[in-house]
């Protein structure tokens, strides 16, 4: 009784979807499944390259003879290499992905770059130094807005 008044408001399309999806509901899911499993591995891939380059910039930061935890960003950035492709080494999975993106990107410093700004990772290096938890620090992921400003500064 049940299925019949949700087969009637479906209508004819929604009839042939529902069909078509139970004749092939394992694959269908298989599929899904994988790659849901695939999303999850490239966003813990891209938070755990972001911890790991915090960290080398911390140390780096705590290292440096000119600056230190108390040094503007602007001053820091302008001392310190960002280590982006020793981060970016340090992971196995070969894809990354942001926790809004639905893509996947294949792991490189120019992916890492286009998803986090160097402010930010010496903002969080920083913290880390002063005794934040490196294990609680997430990247903020940016906007559609601020990924635009971006482009016009470097243009």
């Amino acid at each position: 009784m049940v299925r019949e008044i949700v087969e009637a408001m479906l209508g004819e399309v929604g009839r042939q979807i529902l069909y078509f999806y139970e004749a092939h509901a394992a694959p269908i899911n298989l599929v899904l499944l994988t790659y849901g499993v695939i999303m999850l591995m490239c966003w813990l891939t891209f938070t755990r390259i972001y911890r790991h380059l915090v960290i080398l910039v911390a140390k780096e930061i705590h290292l440096s003879k000119t600056v230190n935890k108390d040094s503007s960003t602007k001053s820091i950035k302008n001392q310190i290499k960002i280590p982006w492709q020793e981060a970016a080494d340090a992971a196995r999975f070969p894809l990354i992905s942001g926790r809004a993106g639905l893509i996947p990107l294949r792991k490189s410093v120019a992916a890492m770059q286009k998803m986090v700004s160097a402010e930010e990772v010496i903002g969080h290096a920083v913290a880390v130094l002063n005794g934040e938890n490196p294990r609680k620090i997430m990247p903020r992921y940016k906007s559609v807005l601020e990924r635009e400003k971006d482009k016009a500064r470097k243009k």
